[in-house]
């Protein structure tokens, strides 16, 4: 182990937020996994393979980001065939739509099929997948292609790797001819894995060609489908990127019956494992903190089907500066933030800002949303000084809504942020509004019993919002 991975090491095992059985653990996996296990890997694998809570696992593996011993990667997952379709420059980069050559369909980028993955950095340890102009796309073109969260049967990868028929590395202003015989009714590819780009080659009886000159750019394969005649064919390559790439004549494992229906309304060949969405990520504390530059697209922000907004304020702040002055209730207001965004982070949540004595926070999901606002109302109550006590207002909201780069700051827009503003102020001191999708969501009731909380719904008029909202007081 060298000095210089040693001293990344340190900043791991001096973070008190991880215990050193963790980083142990941590150590051993990035020492005695398999290559393929450290590449593209998710936290919440190690998670379950180590017996670490998940949100741990997820700081964990972005404090080793940070601090070079892995590096991340942000795809788009085509619901139908599992492609980790890259982005090569991270977040900023995410479009709306990213075509999935393989299944002929355009996948939206949405909360929840944003994954992000890590692989071990260099400078911890050299794995094949590091230089993958060199793979052997026999045994690695799985990898390359799909999410590592797809869990694959030993007879798909075997099928997989058998439709390997030949690859090269090709050079920036390569050109390599391959030749094969090809069987009509069957289809081909000509594959560049790791840019998810691809020339579909269709073998017909007849009426096709027997020679084909393909172009491959920075972002996509030209031309993109070909019709040839079964039989002994060529097909040229030029490389007009920059990079080296590994290049791969492949028999598609999936009969052309299959490849020509409705893949939209196809389950899931196989299940996704838990992953790390890029929702889940962009409201999480530490990633806020540690990556500053990774900035949401410019045009149009990035859209969450379901975001979970908490709000919160000070029940009688301004008779608190009255009456012990603005430096002891300053103190007291910096101290309650400091509890509040302990709070907020251990939940998995993300402080988004603060407006005078309010604070507002951003969750993946409703369930740790209300178990950090129960934890609030109880944990406040304790900050006191001069003979004044806090006493705080929480409303919680979940739904859609936009996340845009605002002053070199993420922030939230959209309906649902008005809502949750609205809701906390219907709210009276030491009490938690929450609205109909947090209190039905998955988990909400066990969260309400465990607090010792009683809830009253009632029908309220919130400014700005249409209609009456119904609003569940937590007392």
């Amino acid at each position: 182990m060298s000095v210089a991975f040693e001293n990344r090491l340190e900043v791991l095992r001096s973070n008190p937020r991880f215990s050193p059985e963790t980083v142990n653990r941590f150590v051993r996996f990035l020492q005695e996994a398999p290559e393929e296990a450290l590449f593209r890997t998710s936290p919440m694998h190690f998670a379950t393979t180590e017996g670490v809570p998940e949100n741990e696992a997820i700081e964990l593996f972005l404090c080793a980001t940070h601090a070079g011993i892995l590096e991340f990667t942000w795809g788009v997952l085509c619901p139908a065939c599992g492609s980790f379709l890259t982005t090569p420059a991270a977040l900023r980069s995410l479009q709306r739509e990213r075509p999935c050559q393989m299944c002929r369909i355009n996948v939206k980028t949405e909360d929840d099929n944003m994954e992000v993955a890590f692989s071990v950095a260099p400078s911890a340890r050299r794995i094949r997948f590091h230089q993958p102009e060199a793979l052997d796309l026999r045994r690695d073109l799985l990898a390359l292609m799909f999410s590592q969260s797809r869990t694959l049967s030993e007879e798909i990868l075997r099928v997989v790797g058998d439709s390997v028929m030949d690859s090269i590395a090709l050079p920036p202003g390569g050109v390599h001819r391959f030749t094969a015989k090809i069987e009509a009714g069957k289809t081909y590819f000509l594959a560049v894995p790791l840019h998810h780009v691809y020339c579909e080659l269709d073998a017909v009886a007849e009426g096709g060609v027997r020679t084909v000159e393909a172009e491959l750019m920075e972002d996509r394969l030209l031309p993109g489908y070909v019709k040839m005649n079964a039989g002994e064919v060529s097909v040229t390559l030029h490389n007009r990127t920059s990079s080296s790439v590994r290049v791969a004549l492949v028999k598609f494992w999936i009969s052309k019956s299959e490849l020509v229906c409705d893949v939209s309304r196809m389950p899931p060949p196989v299940p996704f494992r838990p992953y790390l969405s890029g929702k889940r990520l962009v409201t999480n504390q530490t990633f806020r903190e540690l990556f500053r530059a990774e900035s949401i697209p410019s045009e149009g922000g990035l859209e969450f089907k379901s975001l979970t907004v908490l709000f919160t304020d000070l029940k009688g702040s301004t008779e608190m500066y009255e009456r012990i002055g603005d430096f002891r209730a300053y103190g007291l207001v910096r101290e309650h933030f400091g509890v509040l965004r302990d709070i907020i982070a251990d939940r998995g949540g993300s402080l988004v800002k603060t407006i005078g004595d309010a604070v507002m926070a951003s969750f993946a999901e409703p369930m740790p949303a209300l178990e950090a606002a129960t934890a609030m109302t109880r944990e406040v109550r304790r900050v006191s000084r001069d003979g004044a006590q806090l006493q705080l207002k929480v409303g919680l909201h979940s739904g859609p809504c936009i996340a845009v780069e605002l002053n070199e700051r993420l922030d939230y827009f959209g309906q649902t942020v008005n809502v949750a503003a609205r809701v906390q102020g219907v709210a009276g001191a030491d009490e938690i509004a929450i609205t109909e999708p947090v209190y039905t969501a998955p988990g909400a009731q066990d969260v309400i019993r465990a607090a010792s909380l009683s809830a009253s719904r009632e029908r309220a008029l919130l400014k700005g919002v249409e209609g009456e909202t119904t609003v569940y007081r937590l007392r």
